[in-house]
């Protein structure tokens, strides 16, 4: 779920001189100097764009002071609140704007796009559409609207109309057309996901954000050549869209050109230094080509730069139990992946394959048979479980989850061996 900053509401206010629907003392209902209240809210804007959170929540406060009915001072302190984490105090400030301005649009959608952050969507879906009949010409409450059905309750098709109304009001509107390229593309319609992309760029040219997902749109299709041209685009449009490098660097690998993906990946690191993704990609690369000291250097690296790369975590752990080294580092790597991340099914399979690899074979099984049981269940956990209990001598209950593991999926990479182990304990009496 993305995070829509309050303030590109707010920054509405000070481009248009009204809120969606204007209401109260901070609206603008003909040209004339600014009030004291407008002023000092002008001042505040300033002061938060600049990042200067004091200053900025000190003219808000002064604004609402002058203009107590007024929502927009309101809305400033709550994105105020938001940029220091109190996160509390921005829904009391929000709050606050709707009861000073019930029918201030901006306020509504502004409320709506918090309590999507929150991940209250029920409640966020109502603001979006009080918003929408407070001024339903305005594209940004539908746009709103269709990235809560996208992203948050996973309805593209709904997402998709939102978005079209959106454009009705703003053919232009840049946004909306990559959004309903997206959600076009989640209900299959590729060649409207396309048309939309395409638009979306030709009004925004230096954005490469369209040309990036025209380039997934075709990667996923294998349309490689189409997909690099997407992404050469992207690039030309943006330099420094390091994205689009990490891209072209997965269609390399997808076609088994591994050195040349290794260059991009290692561009992107030389376009921004220390991008931990970067890292990360790299690393898997070398550990899919077995050379697991350059695949270290390289999660280490990545570490190092974002100290919160789960994936990271996880893979050195793993690396370390295949190998059986450094299984006390390979210990605390895998806890704090889970720690992270405690719902991700692999993280915990890899907790329980490293209490293996240290002879830990009753917290092995503990950590595995909790893995295996979480949704998605994984084939491959399920056979390391039957590996576990075979070890442990218990040999109907590893005949069984080797048969569960079959049972997900007739093919994955261990397959053959858990046939092969799941006949002979069928054979003993």
């Amino acid at each position: 779920m993305r995070y829509v900053c309050l303030l590109s509401l707010l920054l509405y206010v000070l481009l248009h001189g009204a809120p969606l629907v204007s209401a109260g003392p901070m609206g603008v209902a003909a040209p004339r100097a600014p009030s004291a209240a407008e002023t000092a809210y002008r001042r505040g804007l300033e002061r938060l764009q600049k990042g200067e959170l004091r200053e900025a929540e000190t003219a808000f406060q002064e604004a609402v002071q002058l203009a107590p009915q007024a929502a927009e001072p309101r809305l400033g302190l709550a994105d105020v609140a938001m940029r220091q984490g109190q996160g509390k105090q921005a829904e009391t400030h929000l709050q606050q704007a709707l009861a000073a301005a019930p029918q201030n649009a901006t306020a509504h959608l502004a409320w709506g796009r918090y309590l999507t952050q929150q991940q209250r969507f029920p409640e966020a879906e109502a603001a979006f559409k009080k918003a929408i009949t407070l001024a339903p010409q305005a594209a940004a409450p539908h746009v709103d609207l269709g990235d809560l059905y996208l992203s948050g309750l996973r309805k593209p098709q709904e997402a998709t109309a939102s978005y079209r109304t959106a454009l009705q009001f703003e053919p232009a509107h840049t946004g909306a057309q990559y959004a309903l390229g997206n959600a076009l593309a989640a209900t299959g319609d590729v060649a409207g996901a396309q048309a939309a992309f395409t638009e979306s760029s030709r009004l925004a040219p230096e954005n490469p954000l369209p040309l990036h997902a025209l380039g997934e749109l075709h990667a996923g299709r294998k349309e490689y050549a189409k997909a690099m041209d997407a992404f050469t685009n992207a690039l030309k449009a943006q330099p420094k869209f390091v994205q689009a490098y990490l891209a072209r660097g997965d269609v390399y690998n997808l076609q088994g050109q591994a050195e040349k993906a290794l260059a991009e990946y290692n561009q992107a690191l030389q376009t921004v230094p220390n991008f931990a993704l970067a890292h990360i990609k790299i690393a898997a690369l070398h550990e899919a080509h077995k050379r697991p000291e350059e695949a270290e250097k390289s999660y280490r690296a990545a570490l190092a730069a974002d100290p919160r790369q789960v994936i990271a975590y996880n893979n050195l752990a793993w690396m370390a139990a295949e190998r059986k080294t450094q299984l006390g580092e390979a210990l605390a790597w895998t806890q704090k992946a889970v720690e992270l991340a405690p719902h991700i099914s692999q993280f915990q399979d890899t907790l329980g394959w490293v209490h293996r690899a240290r002879g830990e074979l009753d917290k092995a099984e503990t950590v595995l048979q909790k893995a295996a049981t979480l949704e998605p269940q994984q084939a491959v956990i399920w056979y390391h479980l039957g590996l576990v209990r075979f070890e442990r001598k218990k040999t109907k209950e590893a005949a069984a989850a080797f048969k569960q593991a079959l049972q997900l999926k007739q093919e994955f990479s261990e397959s053959e061996d858990a046939r092969k182990r799941l006949a002979e304990l069928e054979k003993k009496p």
